[in-house]
């Protein structure tokens, strides 16, 4: 079962995330923002999660990329892991609406405080952090703690330029949201 569901979420994330690109593309909706960050730490960032997510694949494949045992206990919990930022992702993309973009949002936006938003400034990274620990826990590799590190790393960093952002274009408001919700959970 924790292979099939490392596999499914793997295959189900660029599922979704294709479906969402051509649904844009078909009402013309623009998706690619400003990147909130130097170029080569949003590349990191997100190179380095796409890396880390792979190598669980590949693991649950049947490509033994571990070098630590890692009990079955801890694989289950990694699959929950896993699966549960794959919900949480998806409700954040579900919450943005037409609004998601790779980026800062070049037109203008509404500030996004209803469903999963209401309990987390950053459900989508949430999700992405979830994951990643999943696949980290999952492979039992120091290659992909170290990707797993950057790419959490980096978003990280992408999180806090992205609040600069949203307290610029949302000013009070964003600032009474920051007082009510955390930034992650």
């Amino acid at each position: 079962m924790v292979r099939i569901i490392f596999i499914g979420v793997f295959l189900g994330f660029f599922a979704l995330n294709t479906l969402q690109e051509k649904g844009f593309k078909a009402r013309g909706l623009e998706t690619d923002g400003e990147r909130p960050v130097a170029k080569w730490l949003f590349v990191l960032g997100k190179f380095s999660t796409i890396l880390c997510w792979a190598a669980a694949f590949a693991q649950a494949l049947g490509l033994n990329l571990r070098l630590v045992a890692v009990p079955p206990g801890f694989e289950a919990a990694a699959a929950g892991l896993f699966l549960g930022g794959f919900v949480v992702l998806g409700l954040a993309y579900g919450g943005l609406g037409d609004a998601n973009t790779t980026g800062l949002p070049k037109a203008g936006t509404q500030l996004r405080t209803a469903g999963i938003y209401a309990y987390s400034r950053n459900p989508l990274y949430l999700g992405l952090y979830l994951m990643t620990a999943g696949a980290v826990v999952y492979c039992g590799c120091l290659v992909v703690l170290a990707l797993g590190i950057a790419a959490v790393t980096a978003h990280h960093r992408i999180v806090l330029a992205e609040e600069k952002f949203l307290l610029a274009r949302f000013g009070a408001a964003y600032e009474e949201y920051k007082g009510r919700v955390r930034r992650y959970f």
